[in-house]
C-alpha cells in the first residue's frame, strides 16, 4: 500500500516513471553486456540468491520453488531478497540463510546491492514472484549469466539469461512454475509444496491472545472473510451468514472469523447480522499478525476461503480447507496441489461468453453447495 495522503493515480504514475527509468538505464548497459547462459554448477556450498518480493500467497508458492533448491541439493546456501513489508513468509521459512529487504528508491537499490554484492559471489540467482524491475536489474549487476526465471512473470526478460518457458509452462500452477524455475538452476524435479513453519513463540501468542479475550483454543470452523485483488476473490456477507447458521445447526463449532484489518467492515456486518439470528462466533479479524493466524489454522479443524494468501497459508500447514475459488484463475493456477484428500475445491462454472473474471460472480457459488464440503471436511476420519 502506498503513503498515507498518496492517489492510486499518484502510485501509478510513480511506479510508471521507475519503470520506465530502469528499462532505459539497464537497456543501455545490456546492449553494451548483454547477458549470455553460462552452466550452472550447484553442490553443498553453492550460494544461491533468489528474489520473491510479491504479495503473501506468491510468497507461499515460491517456496516451493526454494524447497526443491534446498531437498535436490543437500548443503545448499540459500539467500532471498523479499519486499521490506511482507517478510513473515520468509522469516517462518527454515531453507533461508539470510534475508534481504527491498525498498524503493536509488539510495535503497545502491545499499542493496552493497550489501548482496558483499555477500556473494553468487553461483546462481533467481527470480520467483517478482514484479519490481529492481530484481531483475540487481540480479543482472550480482551474476547476469547464471539468472534464471519466467519471462512472464517478471519485467525485462531481456535481462534473464535463462528464461524458462516450455509448452503449457504459462498456465501451470503457480508452486510447478516456482519448482521449475529452480529446476532450471540445476535442481531435481520434485513435489511443489509450500513451506511455512510455525514457531513456539507464535503458538504462545496465540495462546496469550485468546485467553485474554475469553475466546476458546481450539476453532472447529474458521471464515476468512476475503482478499485482496479483485471482486474475484469475494464472497458475500449473507452467504457467510447463511454457511455459518448451517454449521451451527450441524454442531460445528466453535465459529471463528479471520481477516486482516481491511476485512472490519465485513467482520461488523457478519456480526450484526449473527447476533440478530442467535449463532455464536469468536472474531479475531484484525487482531491477529501472520504469525499468530498461521498458529489459529494449525487448530481450526476447517477453513473456508476464498484466494487468499490465507488459503496457501492453510495448504502449507495441511490444514483442511474448503477452497472457493473463481473460474480465473481457477484450482489448476491455485489450487491445493499435495494433500488434496484433506481440501475442497468449489469453483465457479465459467459462465457462456466469458471473456473477463468481472463475466462471473462469486456470489453464484451458493451456502448449500460451500456447507456440503464443509461436512465432507468436518467430520471425516482423521
Amino acid at each position: 500500500m502506498g503513503k498515507p495522503g498518496k492517489r492510486k493515480g499518484q502510485l501509478s504514475l510513480s511506479s510508471s516513471a521507475n519503470l520506465l527509468a530502469h528499462r532505459a538505464l539497464f537497456g543501455l548497459l545490456a546492449g553494451i553486456r548483454p547477458p549470455r547462459a553460462r552452466p550452472i554448477s550447484l553442490s553443498a556450498g553453492s550460494k544461491v540468491l533468489v528474489f520473491s518480493t510479491a504479495g503473501l500467497g506468491d510468497a507461499l508458492l515460491d517456496s516451493a520453488g526454494i524447497r526443491a533448491l534446498a531437498s535436490g541439493i543437500p548443503g545448499i546456501r540459500i539467500h532471498a531478497v523479499v519486499h521490506h513489508r511482507r517478510t513473515d513468509i520468509a522469516r517462518h521459512n527454515p531453507l533461508l540463510e539470510k534475508l534481504y529487504f527491498l525498498r524503493k528508491g536509488p539510495l535503497a537499490f545502491l545499499g542493496l546491492w552493497h550489501r548482496l554484492r558483499k555477500s556473494g559471489p553468487w553461483d546462481a540467482v533467481l527470480y520467483l514472484s517478482c514484479h519490481d524491475p529492481e530484481a531483475r536489474c540487481l540480479g543482472y549487476l550480482l551474476a547476469p549469466d547464471a539468472t534464471v526465471g519466467l519471462a512472464w512473470r517478471t519485467g525485462m526478460p531481456w535481462l534473464c539469461a535463462r528464461n524458462m518457458d516450455e509448452p503449457g509452462l504459462r498456465k501451470a500452477h503457480l508452486a510447478v512454475q516456482a519448482v521449475r524455475v529452480a529446476v532450471g538452476a540445476g535442481a531435481t524435479p520434485s513435489e511443489p509444496r509450500m513451506v511455512y513453519k510455525v514457531a513456539d513463540e507464535d503458538r504462545g501468542a496465540l495462546e496469550g491472545i485468546l485467553k485474554q479475550l475469553g475466546f476458546p483454543q481450539e476453532p472447529g470452523v474458521t471464515f476468512q472473510l476475503g482478499g485482496g485483488g479483485g471482486p474475484f476473490r469475494d464472497w458475500p456477507v449473507e452467504h457467510f451468514l447463511k454457511l455459518a447458521a448451517l454449521t451451527h445447526a450441524a454442531h460445528m463449532g466453535p465459529l471463528f472469523l479471520l481477516g486482516g484489518p481491511d476485512h472490519k467492515k465485513k467482520a461488523d456486518a457478519f456480526a450484526e447480522a449473527a447476533r440478530s439470528a442467535g449463532i455464536p462466533f469468536f472474531n479475531v479479524v484484525g487482531l491477529l499478525p501472520l504469525p499468530q493466524s498461521a498458529a489459529l489454522l494449525e487448530r481450526t479443524k476447517c477453513l473456508v476461503s476464498t484466494d487468499t494468501g490465507i488459503m496457501h497459508l492453510a495448504f502449507a500447514l495441511g490444514t483442511p480447507t474448503v477452497a472457493l475459488l473463481h473460474c480465473t484463475p481457477g484450482d489448476a493456477r491455485v489450487g491445493p496441489l499435495v494433500d488434496r484428500h484433506k481440501h475442497v475445491v468449489i469453483q465457479l462454472p465459467k459462465p457462456d461468453g466469458y471473456r473477463t473474471p468481472s463475466d462471473a460472480s462469486m456470489s453464484d457459488l451458493r451456502p448449500e453447495a460451500v456447507f456440503s464440503g464443509v461436512k465432507e471436511i468436518y467430520f471425516r476420519d482423521p
